[in-house]
């Protein structure tokens, strides 16, 4: 079954620094011994086809898609979108579409993800033809951390930032942990050193426990949820 109007999140990573946004059944039959040959230019064919949505992200890594099937992409987002390009023609023919790397597109697609279920994933719409509206998204520098200062509490908002602070605290001090004990410069104040480094060490551990900081950060990422690095508006226009 499909919902008629929804919109869809989906998480997914590539190493060969490009996504693919497409239906399994628009592939040709030969397409994953045909992809050996000249990847690219398949791609790149069935791009200009409408069969597939190419995206070159031009980096490794893991990208986070938003998907609206009829219905309009909210304003809040709009303004962050960057050159969107227009499809007149998406081909979706079996009603279910994927947003995976380039490297696991393909027929055995389904089995890939369920071995690795962070590069990407899939949701069911109205098998058809659809105008396909894509676009990237741009944000000012420090544009999610602004939004969480202006939902929590100042001390809330400083204790989240500062955890890299302690992270590298940590480090420092179990390397100087590890000087202390088994060097001899700092032998005579040892007893005085260890606890404050054993401290050093374990203090972004601790402090990740605390009920502020867990609150503070699950709303950051879903601040980060709410913000995609690409979107999609997928209209429909007829069955095929």
């Amino acid at each position: 079954m499909y919902a008629p109007s929804v919109k869809h999140i989906i998480e997914a990573g590539t190493d060969a620094a490009s996504l693919i946004l497409y239906d399994p059944a628009v592939l040709p039959s030969d397409f994953d011994t045909s992809t050996h040959d000249d990847p690219v230019g398949l791609l790149e064919g069935l791009h200009a086809q409408g069969r597939v949505y190419w995206i070159n992200t031009e980096a490794d890594g893991g990208y986070l898609f938003h998907a609206y099937v009829d219905e309009p992409i909210p304003p809040p987002l709009e303004q962050h979108m960057e050159e969107p390009t227009i499809v007149e023609s998406f081909q979706v023919p079996s009603g279910r579409l994927y947003f995976v790397g380039s490297e696991f597109c393909g027929s055995g697609v389904e089995a890939a993800l369920d071995r690795y279920p962070h590069m990407g994933g899939s949701f069911t719409l109205r098998p058809g033809v659809y105008r396909l509206t894509r676009a990237g998204m741009h944000y000012t520098e420090g544009w999610h951390e602004n939004l969480l200062r202006n939902e929590v509490t100042p001390g809330a908002y400083g204790l989240h930032q500062s955890m890299g602070c302690f992270v590298w605290l940590a480090i420092l001090c179990a390397i100087g942990f590890a000087v202390a004990v088994f060097g001899e410069i700092f032998r005579p104040w040892r007893p005085y050193l260890l606890p404050a480094l054993a401290f050093g060490v374990a203090a972004p551990f601790v402090l990740a426990r605390f009920r502020l900081y867990r609150e503070t950060s699950e709303r950051y990422r879903e601040i980060q949820r709410q913000h995609p690095a690409y979107l999609a508006r997928l209209e429909f226009r007829r069955e095929i």
